[in-house]
This record gives C-alpha cells, sequence and structure tokens, in this order.
C-alpha cells in the first residue's frame, strides 16, 4: 500500500509551545477522516522532534490509489485549524519520515 501502489501523506504540527503543538495533533487525530482505505497514524513527536526552536508532531495518512486525498485533507483541516502559533504542514507521497 505504499507508493505508487497506494496513497501517504505525512502531516506535520509545529510550533514554539510544545503543549499547543501536542494539542494540534490530538485534535487532528480526533477529526481524521474515517471512512474506508484510509487510515491515520499518530500523533507521534517526529524523529527531529526539535528543529529550531519549533516542536514538531507527525500524522500519518494512508490511502488506497483510488481515494482522492487533496480534497480529504483540505476537508480535514479545515475540521481542526491550528491555533496559537501552531502551524501544519502537508506533505503528499513524502521521501523521507524525517
Amino acid at each position: 500500500a505504499m507508493p505508487p501502489f497506494g496513497r501517504l501523506a505525512a502531516l506535520v504540527v509545529a510550533g514554539r509551545n510544545l503543549e499547543a503543538v501536542a494539542e494540534t495533533g490530538r485534535a487532528l487525530a480526533r477529526a481524521a477522516p474515517r471512512r474506508a482505505g484510509v487510515t491515520v497514524l499518530g500523533p507521534a513527536p517526529a524523529p527531529l522532534a526539535l528543529v529550531r526552536g519549533r516542536h514538531r508532531h507527525r500524522l500519518l495518512v494512508k490511502a488506497g490509489r483510488d481515494v482522492r486525498l487533496q480534497p480529504l485533507l483540505a476537508e480535514w483541516l479545515r475540521a481542526a485549524p491550528a491555533r496559537g502559533g501552531v502551524r501544519v504542514q502537508v506533505d503528499i507521497d513524502p521521501y523521507s519520515f524525517l
């Protein structure tokens, strides 16, 4: 189920306040899409958990090749907006998990 046979998306939640980052990650997990063919893993601290003074947590979305991932992610991110100086970065079919 890995690319090119499936789809992956990595969401990196980053911010200076560790608690705000963790809460945003938990809010994203609670609002995660629940549908056949889509699995959400995380949140968990990123392998490089602190970069330039910003704490990072990650979520990974695994989906079947037939799932339109971009509209699914856009709807999901609208349901759980980041607050408090926290930023969410999305990487479709990431090459690296750092």
